[in-house]
């Protein structure tokens, strides 16, 4: 399980970088805070689980993973910035997703750069949601047989 645990850790903190990077070009430094606390909340959570080894804690890492596929690697991710990529009508209701160009509070050298990279810190967060699923998938199914193994047997 340490193997797909590590995976899983570097899947999701990829997400929340990206999502980071993606939310900070877009908002500004106020959300700063909220980015670097979501990208350290996933190894926090697998460091305490491994002093105390609590299945709890385990089960609320991957709750976390199932709320970053689901809003950023879904929602804002795939529906939005992979389906513009895409040339197709975005499926959201997030707050300028249905605008051509997405204002930004930083700019690179040009507005087709800052476009490109805005729209492509997004589809990134959606491409690293699906190592998430993936890994966090495989931690869940490992997780749920060494439950069941230890399950006594009913006569």
């Amino acid at each position: 399980m340490d193997r797909t645990l590590r995976r899983s850790i570097v899947a999701v903190t990829a997400a929340m970088v990206a999502t980071g990077v993606h939310h900070v070009f877009r908002l500004g430094t106020g959300a700063l805070p909220a980015a670097i606390g979501l990208c350290l909340l996933p190894s926090v959570l697998v460091a305490v689980y491994r002093w105390r080894s609590s299945r709890w804690l385990l089960g609320g890492y991957l709750l976390l993973n199932m709320l970053v596929v689901w809003w950023f690697g879904v929602v804002d991710g795939f529906l939005d910035h992979v389906l513009k990529a895409a040339g197709l009508s975005n499926l959201t209701f997030l707050p300028g997703g249905d605008q051509d160009v997405v204002p930004t509070v930083y700019q690179l050298w040009s507005p087709q750069a800052t476009q490109v990279f805005y729209e492509g810190t997004g589809v990134l967060t959606a491409v690293a949601s699906a190592f998430t699923t993936y890994y966090g998938w495989r931690l869940a199914s490992q997780l749920f047989r060494s439950l069941l193994d230890e399950q006594p047997s009913v006569r």
